[in-house]
């Protein structure tokens, strides 16, 4: 029924950990949980523990790092029709079942986005029973049918951002995406491998790529608007914060010129650019200020 994938880069305890909890929480399910673990290409010994310590479960280790690409690698040998999507850091408490419940009577629903606890970006308050464009990268359960007509993970993002990527895809083939709020994924959040500076460049420049390569019309603005939102950032983090975001365009134009412009329909466009923070108008509370009508919305910048 479901095969949870869990990615993992040099952080042997902590994979070792969801992979525990995992194997606890199967014992407790009336369906069968497969257990997929993807080594990155760690330089510590996750491999090796992972097959001493955990023979049953599968095992991928890969000789080169390629990011958020590396989750591919286990959709592709999943044996069951649900993709329970996991960092090596995050676990699900419950909620399971629930949600496979849920997706079975919901052919039209491809992603649940999970109900996360924990780290920068947490779920609490996301709005129930309406469609979203995206989710959190560290538990969310997918159709495998979703992953068989759309393919996965995009690896030019390498780290950051590939939810809203995926979500702009899987809403432009046709399904939805919702939240799941009876679910419990606890992200434990290791400082391994993590840093401020990698965030807030990479998030900057991959939802730049997004609007280039997939919105139909009026790219130029919408990329500026992921921009200078993306600065808003100095208010609580600080100057330091909103450099790496203005940095994070910099490197958007190296990358821009390696990627195949492929548009969505206008329809999915206008979704996600109504949805996303990002893609907002950046001025708008300037214009409030002076009192300035914001009713011409397709005029803002």
């Amino acid at each position: 029924m479901v095969s949870a994938i869990i990615l993992s880069y040099n952080r042997r305890d902590e994979v070792l950990y969801t992979v525990e909890k995992l194997k606890a929480l199967r014992r407790n399910l009336a369906f069968p949980l497969e257990i997929i673990v993807v080594d990155n290409a760690s330089a510590d010994d996750t491999s090796l523990k992972i097959a001493q310590s955990h023979p049953d479960i599968t095992l991928i280790t890969k000789e080169l790092n390629n990011g958020i690409a590396g989750w591919n690698e286990g959709f592709k040998v999943a044996t069951y029709q649900y993709l329970l999507v996991l960092d090596d850091d995050s676990h699900i408490e419950s909620g399971l079942a629930e949600a496979v419940s849920y997706l079975e009577q919901s052919p039209s629903f491809g992603i649940l986005a999970l109900n996360i606890t924990g780290g920068s970006y947490e779920t609490g308050d996301w709005p129930e029973h309406t469609d979203i464009i995206g989710f959190i990268g560290c538990g969310a359960l997918i159709r495998k049918e979703v992953y068989e007509k759309i393919g996965g993970f995009a690896a030019w993002m390498h780290v950051y951002g590939h939810e809203w990527e995926y979500g702009i895809r899987v809403i432009d083939a046709g399904y939805k995406i919702r939240y799941f709020k009876s679910s419990s994924i606890i992200h434990r959040t290791s400082a391994l491998n993590r840093t401020n500076k990698r965030l807030r460049m990479y998030s900057t420049r991959n939802e730049m790529g997004i609007v280039y390569k997939h919105f139909r019309n009026n790219r130029l603005k919408y990329i500026l608007r992921v921009w200078l939102n993306s600065m808003k950032v100095i208010k609580k983090e600080g100057f330091m914060a909103a450099f790496y975001c203005f940095m994070g365009g910099f490197k958007f134009l190296q990358l821009k010129s390696r990627l195949p412009h492929t548009p969505v329909s206008q329809q999915t466009q206008d979704f996600f650019a109504n949805m996303f923070w990002g893609t907002q108008p950046s001025f708008d509370f300037i214009k409030k200020g002076f009192g300035i009508s914001t009713a011409r919305k397709e005029d803002k910048v």
